[in-house]
């Protein structure tokens, strides 16, 4: 197949690229994105940098100029409910914008409740960015389908529950819709994973833990694919 791996830096994944001896080759035009063979697949491997707008960005340019079987990007987020363990897997299955919009009084206030965008504008559902794709559902199947949240302040424990209460969502990324939106416009099949390194609600962090598990789950997902 032919597979778009989208990652915010390729050091995310040393080891995964260490176990298959994975040789990239830049791309001429677009230095952000690299090629290469992983077993009988041929892989894009795209490094999105950090924030949505880099990540909207690059994954516009590609995505504009050629499709692909499945684009998958994995990515680290932080949990919202206690019950999450850090190390966890989560299939995003509806990103949300969460924090576009402003504060009135002690009331947030998203684009939807200003009346700037309305909750069924495309590509959004209900006022979200949902994935409806079931391809390779067996492979997927394993990870807990979840709501996510896109937000510039990550990790902001001050504010994380008017998040979680007004959005219902799990997890937040710090660009999972730039991702999302740009694949939902451009027709592209894509599953958007987040690896849990904080659970805001415990405040149990372990990045090590989060790079490890990262790295195992692209291992075992391209030799399932």
């Amino acid at each position: 197949m032919k597979l778009l791996l989208v990652v915010s830096s390729l050091n995310n994944i040393k080891k995964f690229s260490e176990h298959f001896a994975i040789s990239l080759i830049q791309n001429q035009s677009l230095p952000f994105l690299h090629s290469t063979k992983i077993l009988y697949h041929e892989v894009d491997v795209l490094e999105s940098g950090v924030g949505v707008h880099q990540t909207t960005y690059k994954i516009t340019k590609v995505l504009s100029q050629q499709k692909y079987h499945l684009a998958l990007k994995i990515a680290f987020g932080n949990a919202y409910k206690e019950e999450t363990q850090v190390g966890a897997v989560l299939n995003i299955i509806n990103e949300k914008p969460g924090d576009f919009g402003t504060m009135a009084g002690s009331e947030w206030k998203d684009f939807y409740d200003l009346g700037l965008t309305k909750p069924e504008d495309l590509p959004y559902v209900r006022g979200g960015l949902v994935n409806m794709n079931n391809a390779y559902m067996n492979v997927f199947m394993p990870f807990k389908k979840v709501v996510g949240v896109t937000v510039n302040h990550y990790a902001d424990t001050a504010t994380y529950k008017i998040r979680k209460e007004k959005y219902k969502a799990d997890c937040e990324t710090g660009d999972g819709a730039g991702f999302v939106y740009t694949c939902l416009f451009e027709k592209q099949s894509f599953y958007q994973l987040c690896v849990i390194e904080k659970n805001l609600a415990t405040g149990v962090q372990n990045f090590e833990l989060a790079g490890e598990v990262m790295n195992n789950t692209l291992t075992e997902l391209i030799q399932k694919l």
